[in-house]
């Protein structure tokens, strides 16, 4: 008898962690303050292990025409803490370009709504939890 529970519970164990490490959501992020018409919408999702603002886990690119709001998904993402890196690209030349001293010249966006004041960004600041199915935020997009 003790032999079948110590059985049961090994097989529930893992069982649940089974279910945990699959559990999988989408991400759907509404990019607002898109002031210019034209050029290409490009978002980053990373990991905290990924190289933040280099290497995204998932990344998307949206060609903009005239809209002055969008809306991107994210399907299939493994529950974890990411941060999201957002570009418009006006120029499309595929690289977020900046001055002399590496300030941006094309608006940029953060989750969490950050904003680096000095300094580069930093993923603690823009870090998300996804830990359900759906999660919905919005980025507003900026220029210094």
């Amino acid at each position: 008898m003790k032999i079948i529970f110590v059985i049961l519970f090994l097989i529930q164990s893992s069982l649940i962690a089974f279910a945990q490490s699959n559990q999988e959501g989408t991400i759907i992020i509404e990019i607002t303050g898109i002031e210019n018409k034209g050029g290409i919408m490009m978002v980053g999702l990373f990991k905290e292990t990924d190289k933040f603002l280099e290497i995204p886990s998932f990344n998307k690119e949206t060609i903009i025409k005239d809209e002055s709001v969008i809306s991107v998904k994210f399907e299939n993402i493994p529950f974890d803490t990411y941060a999201i890196s957002i570009y418009h690209d006006l120029n499309e030349n595929g690289e977020l370009d900046s001055n002399f001293i590496g300030i941006p010249k094309e608006p940029i966006g953060f989750s969490n709504n950050y904003f680096p004041k000095f300094g580069p960004p930093k993923f603690k600041k823009a870090a998300i939890d996804l830990n359900q199915k759906e999660l919905e935020l919005n980025v507003n997009l900026s220029t210094y």
